[in-house]
């Protein structure tokens, strides 16, 4: 019977603070993140939005020498913020390309502490939040606090996960990461990626 409880158990939500210094928004899904950013920026959580960036693949690689650009998610992302009423100038791209989720929360991580943040909301997928709420804890370090936020949006049903494909393949993979991270991947992650941390904004 646990086994049946494994889809839900992915799934955390962090009580949402009445203030924060940013929103971040981890790469993947666009219209479901996005969605619940703007909803959390126009309920004032934060004054700004930060959204991270996904490698350029080999292909993307080759099309760009032939003088072709395909649409990158950030940039889509951003596109998406900006019609739904969000002000350009509160969003911000970070500019590191990440591989992962791990490289992801460094990039997170020496951000915030390069800027002095002491709290972040952070938006991805139902399924992904455990895992990347262990992540980023550890990335982040005992400076900034972390509230993880679930996007709302998200088809990503725990219930019953075992009955839809899609549903079971997410379950199934994330277990698989998080195996990885506790038999290896938190052994490398340092805090603030590595950097020293500045004194917090004002």
């Amino acid at each position: 019977m646990a086994g049946f409880g494994a889809g839900r158990l992915l799934v955390v939500a962090d009580p949402l603070p009445p203030s924060a210094d940013a929103i971040v928004i981890l790469a993947g899904s666009i219209p479901d993140r996005a969605l619940e950013a703007y909803d959390l920026y126009r309920a004032r959580i934060a004054p700004r939005i930060l959204v991270t960036r996904e490698p350029l693949w080999r292909g993307e690689v080759a099309l760009r020498a032939r003088g072709i650009r395909l649409a990158e998610t950030d940039g889509q992302t951003v596109d998406v913020l900006a019609q739904l009423g969000v002000p350009r100038a509160a969003i911000r791209i970070l500019r590191r390309r990440n591989t992962s989720t791990n490289s992801e929360a460094r990039t997170i991580a020496r951000d915030a502490c390069a800027h002095g943040y002491r709290r972040l909301v952070v938006v991805t997928s139902r399924q992904h939040t455990r895992r990347a709420r262990l992540i980023l804890r550890r990335a982040l370090g005992p400076g900034v606090e972390l509230v993880m936020r679930p996007a709302h949006y998200d088809e990503f049903r725990g219930a019953r996960w075992w009955r839809v494909r899609r549903n079971a393949k997410l379950v199934l993979g994330e277990y698989e990461r998080l195996v990885n991270f506790w038999l290896r991947e938190r052994w490398s992650i340092r805090p603030c990626g590595g950097l020293a941390r500045r004194a917090p904004v004002r």
